[in-house]
């Protein structure tokens, strides 16, 4: 009885921060009024959040004009802060994250008066490296080629990068690729940005200036971290507490959550790129030589390494050879190669499979001991930074290719383990297809494997450590149940006391009108006749006393059809890209909408038609 009476009253005061939460925000906005969904909302959150370790879990679908933003910031922020765990907000879009940095979480905090620290995180290619950035400008090789054109475009570059290091030193930019107004051509971003393979970490000279370490730090001293699901989910898949904490320290939101069984998909399939495995081979036998010359100082420890290397890294070429010579006489590989076939499946039962076991068992034996060693080196180099018997310059040099290498094998090690995993009867069997794709300027065959499901990938990364996760979005039923989000998230462990569908708060049998204009054309069949009926139907749908969202899935369809509207029409229309930022949030439009009766168009960057 009086473990029930805690339990009770533990409850009862998690309600009333809650509402007291919400009354905070009602006093300091003027036109907020709390939504009876939104209560409901945070208050299952809250109570979800205060469950035992493995079962803070709380999925809800919540419809457009419930207000998910302030309900899940609500219900969980406390939580977070009680517990001492960095909240995570994971979108999909970058419009979402916007929002939350410009107008939610600025709000939320003046509002309850909460100090509270948000950072937004972002991948490492997001950065400037100064490493890479000062080696560019102080590159002062001579190119004795004839290819007049390439030493232009290459001293082009370095007179770029020139500019951009003094932009840089002198604190006149932050080194943040989306906090410049000017573009950066792509070639040169990648020779001045970095991803984990060739970062030296804090065996780098540049480590205490370095844009992206520093918001690492910031990070460190957050409550709250915006991100996005690619960030979230490639940190899970490198084991977690990379780039954000240890899951275990986290309470993660993923809003937009429609999108995750997806995305996770997409993160836990690997590849065999022939092309990028015969380069990194290169790489490492090149780095070999450097090594036994850096690492002198440890030449007694690995003499047996050595002779293991030089007989496996032939071996991976040859092998590699054997496999892609077999793979390009096969019927079905001819078609890929020749554009006929798309991404076609392979199975386990099958000729071509059963062909490629033992070259690629072959492979991982191989991948095995390579990582393995260039792991050991990695090591050696850092320590021999710190002992100063290795030069920092040097281990600089080295230890992005190091690290290339040991990524790499690494990447090819987890794509074996799913290509060579046997189908079983009792579990789904792991999908296995070709393609065809560009890859460093040339086109490569590329052998893909990828689990049926992304269910084990995200109950053991991310539901099976996290300290607390919500999963929310407006759409995560189908036919009214959640049974098909439940199996693909892998959520089968979790009852229906998890899952919360609340009601909308518009009346659309009152306030809405269904509207299905007879169409002649469709887009896939008649696609110019298409366009020219929308048109003429625009102006009769169109009420110019009211408010109108207008939505298209293609930018061009949209300048197209505007062009052509009667003028009196578009000169009461904003159309995006006109006088609205081509990144505008949905609470910009709002903003809009309140102010004046007009016609709004916008294009929804989404699965482009045309």
């Amino acid at each position: 009885m009086i473990r029930r009476i805690v339990i009770f009253i533990t409850m009862k005061n998690f309600y009333n921060v809650v509402q007291s939460t919400f009354k905070y925000i009602e006093n300091s906005m003027p036109d907020f009024r709390a939504r009876p969904q939104q209560i409901e909302m945070s208050q299952f959150i809250a109570d979800r959040m205060k469950l035992p370790d493995h079962q803070r879990m709380a999925v809800v679908e919540a419809p457009t004009g419930v207000g998910k933003t302030l309900a899940y910031l609500a219900g969980a922020i406390d939580v977070a802060l009680t517990q001492k765990k960095m909240l995570v907000i994971s979108t999909a879009t970058v419009n979402l994250q916007q929002q939350l940095l410009q107008k939610d979480l600025p709000e939320f905090v003046r509002a309850t008066g909460k100090e509270i620290k948000f950072i937004q995180a972002k991948g490492r290619r997001r950065y400037l490296c100064p490493s890479k950035l000062i080696s560019l400008v102080n590159d002062n090789q001579q190119d004795l080629s004839f290819d007049v054109d390439g030493k232009y475009l290459k001293a082009k570059r370095r007179a770029r990068a020139k500019e951009l290091f003094k932009q840089w030193d002198k604190n006149k930019w932050d080194g943040d690729r989306d906090n410049r107004s000017d573009a950066i051509e792509p070639a040169l971003w990648s020779e001045i940005s970095t991803d984990s393979e060739g970062c030296a970490g804090k065996n780098c000279s540049q480590y205490y200036r370095c844009p992206y370490y520093l918001v690492r730090k910031e990070m460190s001293t957050a409550q709250v971290i915006i991100a996005n699901h690619d960030l979230v989910l490639s940190d899970a898949d490198l084991g977690g507490g990379l780039v954000l904490p240890n899951p275990e320290e986290v309470l993660f939101i993923f809003d937009e959550a429609h999108n995750l069984p997806q995305k996770a998909l997409e993160h836990a399939a690997k590849a065999l790129n022939f092309t990028q495995l015969y380069q990194t081979t290169e790489t490492a036998d090149s780095v070999l030589k450097k090594l036994t010359k850096a690492l002198a100082h440890r030449q007694h420890d690995f003499g047996f390494m050595l002779m293991e290397l030089r007989r496996d890294l032939p071996g991976i070429i040859t092998l590699l050879q054997q496999l892609e010579t077999m793979l390009l006489s096969d019927d079905l590989i001819k078609d890929v190669v020749a554009g006929k076939i798309s991404e076609p499946r392979i199975y386990w039962q099958s000729p071509l499979v059963k062909a490629m076991i033992i070259p690629c068992q072959g492979l991982l034996q191989r991948a095995n001991i390579i990582y393995k060693h260039y792991k050991v080196f990695s090591q050696w180099l850092k320590d021999g930074v710190e002992t100063q018997q290795v030069p920092q310059k040097l281990a600089e040099l080295l230890l992005p290719q190091v690290g290339t290498v040991q990524n790499i094998f690494g990447y090819l090690i987890d794509f074996m383990g799913l290509f060579l995993d046997e189908d079983k009867p009792d579990c789904p069997p792991n999908v296995r297809w070709l393609s065809y794709e560009k890859f460093a300027k040339t086109n490569t065959l590329v052998v893909n494997a990828g689990p049926m499901t992304s269910a084990y990938f995200l109950e053991s990364s991310l539901w099976n450590r996290a300290y607390g996760v919500v999963l929310t979005s407006a759409t995560l039923r189908g036919l009214g149940l959640f049974q098909r989000f439940r199996n693909d998230c892998g959520l089968k462990r979790f009852n229906e006391n998890h899952f919360l569908a609340v009601q909308s708060p518009f009346n659309y049998q009152q306030q809405a009108t269904l509207s299905l204009p007879e169409m002649q054309s469709l887009p896939n069949d008649n696609y110019e006749d298409w366009q020219q009926e929308l048109v003429k139907k625009i102006p009769s749908i169109i009420d110019q006393a009211e408010a109108t969202l207008v939505l298209f899935t293609s930018k061009k369809v949209m300048d197209t059809v505007y062009r052509q509207l009667p003028a009196a029409l578009r000169s009461v229309i904003l159309l995006q890209g006109d006088s609205l930022s081509p990144k505008i949030c949905w609470w910009s439009i709002l903003n809009v909408l309140k102010q004046a009766r007009v016609a709004l168009f916008l294009v929804w960057i989404g699965l482009p038609k045309a």
